[in-house]
C-alpha cells in the first residue's frame, strides 16, 4: 500500500472511473523501505457492478522516478481524458540537487491500466519551465473542448515547495502532450508588500454549468506575513475565467 489519493476521480467515455494514487511503494528502488515519501504511482479503475450495487476497483502497473529527478517522488496526480481517448496523468515533483523543480507526466493507452515513460511536462516548443512542488489541476471546458492546465509557474528556480507564485492557466496540446506556451495566462500574482512564501495554490476548481466560467476558489495562504498567527490571516478569493 503506502499510497494516497489522487485529486480528482476522471469519468471515461469507456465508461470506467479512473482514479491516480501517488506515493505507491516502488519495488525497483532500494530505498523504497527508507523513505518517508514513495517514488512510485498507479492508477486505479473502477467498473460498475450491477449485482453488488458497486464499483469493483482494479489496480494498474506501477511507475516509479528516480529520486534523483523528484526528491519526493511522483505527488498529487491528476488525470485527465485526451481528445483520443489516452489517458494523461501529471504529477506534482519537487527539486533535487540535479533537477530543478517540474511537473511530470505520463500516458495511458489502456484505460490506466498501464503508463508509459515518465517524462517532464514542457512547453509545445520543446522548451522546459519551472514549477514548485504544488498543487495543480486540468479541466476540459465544457463548450470549447479545450483541455486546460492550471498551477504555478514560477520565473525563477523553485526550492521545494517556493515560489507559490505566479498562478497560471495555459492551454494543452493534447497530441505531445504539453503546454501550450503562448496561451500560458497569469491568473494571480505577487504584489508589492506581500511575501514571498504567499500561496496561490491548494484552490477548487469547477466550470459553471449555467454560465460556463470557470470558477477558481482560493485561499492566499501566507498573505498577511511570514510569521506567527498573521500566516493563518488569509482571505478566501474568487476567480472567474472566460475561456474561448
Amino acid at each position: 500500500n503506502q499510497a494516497y489519493f489522487g485529486s480528482n476521480i476522471l469519468r471515461h467515455t469507456n465508461g470506467t472511473l479512473i482514479h491516480a494514487g501517488a506515493h505507491a511503494n516502488a519495488p525497483g528502488d532500494p530505498g523504497n523501505d527508507a523513505r518517508p515519501w514513495k517514488m512510485g504511482s498507479c492508477c486505479f479503475a473502477g467498473a460498475w457492478d450491477a449485482a453488488a450495487g458497486d464499483y469493483r476497483w482494479t489496480a494498474g502497473a506501477r511507475v516509479e522516478i528516480s529520486p534523483d529527478r523528484s526528491s519526493r517522488g511522483l505527488m498529487e496526480p491528476d488525470a485527465a481524458e485526451l481528445a483520443d481517448g489516452r489517458v494523461l496523468v501529471v504529477w506534482r515533483g519537487s527539486n533535487t540537487a540535479t533537477t530543478p523543480g517540474r511537473k511530470w507526466f505520463a500516458v495511458s493507452a489502456d484505460g490506466g491500466k498501464t503508463l508509459g515513460e515518465v517524462r517532464e511536462l514542457q512547453y509545445d516548443d520543446g522548451t522546459s519551465f519551472y514549477s514548485p512542488s504544488s498543487y495543480h489541476r486540468m479541466i476540459r471546458h465544457g463548450v470549447t473542448g479545450k483541455l486546460y492546465w492550471i498551477g504555478n509557474i514560477s520565473e525563477v528556480e523553485p526550492k521545494g515547495n517556493w515560489p507559490r507564485y505566479p498562478l497560471v492557466i495555459a492551454e494543452l496540446d493534447e497530441a505531445t502532450p504539453a503546454i501550450r506556451k503562448r496561451t500560458v495566462t497569469a491568473i494571480d500574482d505577487r504584489r508589492d508588500g506581500q511575501g514571498d512564501q504567499i500561496q496561490f495554490s491548494n484552490f477548487s476548481l469547477l466550470e459553471n454549468r449555467e454560465t460556463r466560467e470557470l470558477e477558481l476558489y482560493l485561499t492566499a495562504y501566507g498573505e498577511s506575513g511570514e510569521n506567527g498567527a498573521s500566516v493563518f490571516s488569509a482571505d478566501a478569493y474568487r476567480y472567474v475565467a472566460r475561456v474561448k
